[in-house]
């Protein structure tokens, strides 16, 4: 009796052909872009198991990857700084330090993420820097855009310059040790790093400036949004279809495109409506829409038009003044700005405008608006949605939200600053956030001090002492488990678990061996200089395509090859393609801190091809001449 796998050609039975088949289809499945990151490193892995290309131990073998595990104590680690506030300290300084001046400004957020995403996961650290960075801008009156790129881009080149600033760069040492090479240290890819760093600084505050897009930030929030929105009350007659229904019932937001911020009956005002408020005869509604639909739903039978808005106790809108706080605009007809500061007693009762970032690794994400239940569980409205620039109008409740969306929310400042203390959105603007135990940031960077010593002293292995440090964090009180547990980022530490048996088979079937001579013939006679200057371009290529960790799985068993292939030694390859995946600046979609500017800085996609383009091939000339100086061929 035939078995199933005679149906398939001889060909189709070589483990390399298989890997090759799992390797390509994992790229383009990661080029779609339609499942996430880490759906498809579980469909590889799941993959090569079932082919039997590598065993069920080799498979989830990733999982107990000492790279996995040193990943997922780093993010603990970055998770009880930035919970005790040290972060935010740097950030209060650097609004007292920047003075008026844009280029000094610049310097100076530079000069705090590098050494801060050198040390702490540079993703995080940018995310954190972010908002504080927008309200210092606003305060100083320079255009975001003039300053969150370089902050991007800053943060990518400091998390080169140790093993712990990026997970890439723990991947790929973690790939290194399976695939039979020596050990990279934690210091060991310092100076070479600090070389691209620095003329990657000297880029942007030179040539990279006058390149940095200047988006003016438009005054009123509901402009950038497209909104363009009107006020206006009307009272409910008792022959009107809306008398004792329900705001769900009715379905005046997703029929009419109207919002109803808040109910006059009698002498009562009701705030904060949800939609199982139900609308009574006689009902005097505020409500919120834009001009032609709020022109067109009071053209409705049984609604009475009202001449002269009533006064409200509460504001309807406001937005946030030139330094990010958050000010009281009124019960104005139209969106108009008073400029009144908030007073503390009657913070609770106004109603704001403000802008939320949608945090990566969060609940949130992936997540349709709907179910994330700003308004039932914080009293926050969405007003609207931005994803890379670009406004969302129709379907808002079952949108899908991603990292890096912008929401346009109306709350109260109290339930703001709450849901800002979540974790998952983040507030733009300079608001006075309190940290739960800033008693404890120096026992947090304590602690992070012996993370970073011990392993650079030679007395233990990076993956030890971050997990040590993990465990002082939990006794000493800096984080608690479930914070922990919270801030990690699971999609990322699934990613890297499941997709290192790619790495594997391609290596220990002799697919990236064969991939490598295919096309070395034509590329041996330009020498391993100009060769390593190819591999550094097409990974930073792959990068902005993909993801920074996948393009790292896939090159680093090529880098391996490669070098065998040339009889050289491998590792100038294997730094070359840690240094270019995270160091992708020419999309906003390749490395996730692009991701989280793309909205807030008012970017468009061909910004950074102008702005980050040059600076990667500028990098690509200097890491082939500086990687052979500090990696011998």
């Amino acid at each position: 009796m035939s078995s199933l796998l005679d149906l398939f050609p001889p060909i189709l039975l070589d483990p390399r052909a298989q890997t090759l088949l799992v390797g390509l289809g994992t790229l383009v499945l990661f080029v779609w872009n339609k499942l996430r990151v880490d759906v498809v490193a579980l469909i590889s892995m799941t993959s090569l198991i079932v082919l039997g290309v590598v065993t069920p131990a080799q498979g989830i073998s990733g999982f107990a990857n000492e790279a996995t595990i040193a990943v997922a104590a780093m993010l603990a680690l970055s998770a009880g700084l930035l919970r005790t506030g040290l972060v935010e300290e740097l950030g209060r300084w650097l609004e007292k330090a920047s003075g008026k001046s844009e280029f000094r400004l610049l310097c100076l957020v530079m000069a705090i993420v590098i050494p801060v995403s050198a040390v702490i996961n540079n993703t995080a650290a940018v995310a954190v820097l972010l908002p504080m960075v927008m309200g210092v801008a606003r305060a100083l009156d320079v255009p975001p855009s003039r300053i969150l790129m370089p902050l991007s881009f800053a943060g990518q080149l400091g998390g080169t310059l140790t093993l712990i600033g990026t997970s890439t760069n723990l991947l790929v040492a973690g790939l290194v040790l399976d695939l039979g090479l020596e050990r990279i240290g934690l210091f060991d890819i310092t100076p070479a790093a600090a070389v691209l760093t620095a003329a990657g600084v000297l880029y942007i505050l030179t040539v990279g400036r006058l390149l940095t897009p200047d988006r003016t930030a438009k005054r009123d929030l509901t402009q950038a949004y497209q909104l363009r929105r009107y006020l206006t009350s009307f009272r409910v007659l008792s022959t009107s279809p809306l008398a004792n229904q329900s705001l769900a019932e009715s379905r005046l937001g997703e029929r009419e495109g109207i919002l109803v911020i808040g109910i006059r009956r009698g002498e009562e005002e009701i705030r904060g409506v949800g939609g199982d408020t139900v609308v009574q005869p006689g009902d005097v509604l505020l409500a919120e829409g834009e001009v032609r639909d709020v022109a067109r739903f009071l053209e409705h039978e049984g609604l009475e038009a009202l001449s002269d808005t009533p006064e409200w106790t509460f504001a309807a809108v406001a937005e946030p003044d030139e330094g990010g706080a958050l000010i009281d605009a009124g019960s104005e007809n139209t969106l108009e700005e008073r400029g009144e500061g908030a007073s503390a007693e009657g913070e609770a009762e106004e109603r704001v405008l403000a802008e939320l970032l949608v945090s990566a690794g969060t609940f949130a994400v992936n997540r349709p608006l709907r179910q994330v239940g700003l308004r039932s569980r914080w009293g926050v409205s969405v007003l609207g949605l931005q994803r890379r620039g670009r406004p969302i109008h129709k379907g808002l409740a079952q949108a899908d939200l991603q990292a890096g969306d912008l929401l346009l929310v109306e709350g109260a400042p109290q339930s703001l600053r709450a849901l800002h203390e979540a974790g998952d959105f983040s507030l733009l603007g300079s608001v006075d956030l309190p940290v739960r135990r800033r008693e404890k940031r120096w026992v947090a960077a304590a602690i992070m001090a012996g993370v970073v010593l011990f392993p650079a002293l030679g007395l233990t292995q990076i993956v030890v002492s971050a997990t040590a440090g993990v465990v002082l964090m939990f006794l000493t009180g800096c984080l608690t488990p479930p914070e922990a547990y919270e801030d990690v980022d699971w999609m990322v530490i699934v990613l890297l678990g499941a997709i290192l048996p790619l790495g594997i088979a391609m290596q220990e079937t002799g697919t990236a061996e064969l991939l490598v001579q295919s096309v070395l013939g034509s590329l041996e006679v330009l020498g391993p200089t100009a060769v390593l200057a190819l591999f550094y371009t097409f990974t930073w290529v792959l990068t902005g395509l993909i993801s920074n960790n996948a393009a790292a799985v896939v090159m680093a068993p090529l880098a391996v090859a490669t070098g065998a292939g040339l009889g050289v030694s491998p590792l100038p390859f294997i730094i070359g393609v840690m240094f270019a995946a995270s160091n992708s600046f020419f999309t906003p979609i390749g490395y996730q801190t692009n991701t989280f500017i793309f909205g807030p800085g008012g970017y468009r996609f061909s910004d950074f091809i102008r702005v980050g383009g040059p600076l990667n091939l500028l990098l690509t000339v200097v890491a082939a001449l500086a990687l052979p100086f500090f990696f011998p061929f």
